[in-house]
């Protein structure tokens, strides 16, 4: 951290006197080094937040993703609200990872304070937490949070619609609604998605042909989860139930 302060003063200090030596005003040249380094360090930024969340959403290794995220609190962590935005990628992890009680663990650390319904935080932070309900078992939780917290946050972007989108699947299977399930399911694959997102999709329809007497298609479906799935829980569910096939 130190270092790369050190860095980035000298690369404002050399890119002034370059400003300087190119404008001839130094007010000028001031202003617009600052504009440089402001912009250069939003290009890194959101690339590094790109670069973070394809770990988890297209390598499917959540603990890489998890690892990155922690020196992403390292990092900026100073600011509360950007450490609770992260507590929630965090907690997102160790949902795809499979650790429910860990992530719920930290969703409750979290000051819901610092959440927004505008950016969506809120939001994030609320279906997180049903997931988490419904691994664990507690249904009766889950479902009083969907009926009279989700219908008051609106999905802000598509990759939260798309949630959303998910969440609603994930409810119909836990209350055993297996049809309606499928449906909403399927009707997801026909939009672009992540590969975690399309292996979780197919790990829920494998479980509804099992519970259907599918057990061809089940397998079949299983196998592609254990292929592509990488460190995903869902993948891992996978590999254990053909191997005991």
């Amino acid at each position: 951290m130190l270092m790369k302060r050190i860095y980035l003063i000298i690369i404002t200090f050399i890119l002034m006197i370059i400003m300087s030596v190119l404008i001839k005003n130094t007010i000028v040249a001031g202003v617009t080094t600052f504009i440089i380094i402001a912009v250069g360090y939003f290009i890194i930024a959101i690339n590094r937040n790109k670069g973070r969340l394809s770990l988890l959403e297209e390598k499917c290794n959540p603990q890489l993703f998890i690892e990155a995220t922690e020196k992403q609190m390292l990092i900026t962590g100073k600011n509360h609200k950007i450490y609770t935005y992260l507590c929630i990628d965090k907690a997102a992890g160790l949902i795809v990872k499979g650790e429910f009680q860990e992530a719920i663990d930290i969703l409750h650390s979290i000051d819901k304070a610092s959440l927004s319904i505008t950016n969506g935080s809120l939001l994030l932070y609320t279906l997180n937490l049903i997931i988490c309900l419904y691994e664990l078992g507690d249904t009766t939780q889950a479902e009083e949070i969907f009926e009279t917290q989700v219908p008051l946050l609106a999905p802000v972007n598509q990759r939260m619609v798309l949630t959303m989108e998910m969440l609603v699947a994930e409810r119909y299977f836990y209350i055993n609604k297996y049809d309606e399930s499928k449906e909403q399911f399927h009707q997801i694959l026909k939009e672009k998605l992540s590969q975690r997102t399309r292996m979780e999709i197919l790990f829920r329809l494998a479980q509804i042909d099992e519970i259907n007497g599918n057990s061809i298609d089940a397998k079949q479906k299983y196998m592609k989860v254990a292929k592509r799935g990488g460190e995903l829980w869902v993948a891992a569910q996978a590999r254990k139930w053909l191997e005991h096939i």
